[in-house]
């Protein structure tokens, strides 16, 4: 008699996106899922079908667990408030590790478009959310610049945060980049 499959879905969700997030979809190996999940290769095969399946599942847990919140902050704090909470836990530190999102953009090449349109999608809502925000700064005398040309540049800006982070691991510049960013809208 086959035993029964004993695993938390979540802590399996949660152990891949950690690696992913750490070295990147096309730096992991399947040994290294099996590893990091616990999981055996014919049940990772099982619920997953492959190694993007498991990446995909890994990346709406990323957007469920930790992105969506960055884009609730937006929506629930209308104006400049919101830009400023939205960057709040913007911090380096020892082993920063960016953004699984904007590590994702940079392997394109390597996943399916639908996959990788589930980051497409993130940077577009933050865009459109930032541009919302930037509309209500500008109603509320705050910012006086052109809304899309804001909401592009910090959209961009957060990629390049990321990628810096990864070498950078002071605090204190990261609060001066955060500093400097959010001057710009006045």
């Amino acid at each position: 008699m086959a035993r029964p499959v004993e695993y938390d879905l979540n802590k399996v969700l949660d152990s891949a996106m950690e690696i992913f997030w750490q070295k990147g979809y096309e730096g992991v190996s399947m040994a290294e899922l099996v590893l990091h999940t616990g999981l055996n290769r014919r049940t990772m095969y099982s619920l997953f079908k492959d190694k993007e399946g498991l990446f995909k599942d890994a990346l709406e847990n990323y957007y469920s667990k930790l992105s969506a919140q960055k884009l609730t902050i937006l929506k629930n704090n209308p104006g400049k408030k919101g830009i400023e909470l939205f960057f709040q836990s913007f911090i380096f530190k020892k082993d920063f590790k960016g953004c699984l999102f904007s590590n994702t953009m940079r392997e394109k090449d390597f996943v399916s478009e639908e996959t990788y349109n589930i980051t497409k999608e993130y940077f577009n809502n933050v865009r459109l959310g930032m541009e919302e925000n930037l509309t209500q700064a500008k109603e509320d005398g705050d910012f006086t610049g052109d809304v899309k040309a804001m909401a592009l540049t910090i959209e961009t800006f957060i990629h390049g945060f990321h990628v810096h982070g990864k070498y950078n691991s002071s605090k204190e510049d990261s609060q001066i980049i955060i500093k400097n960013l959010l001057s710009m809208i006045r």
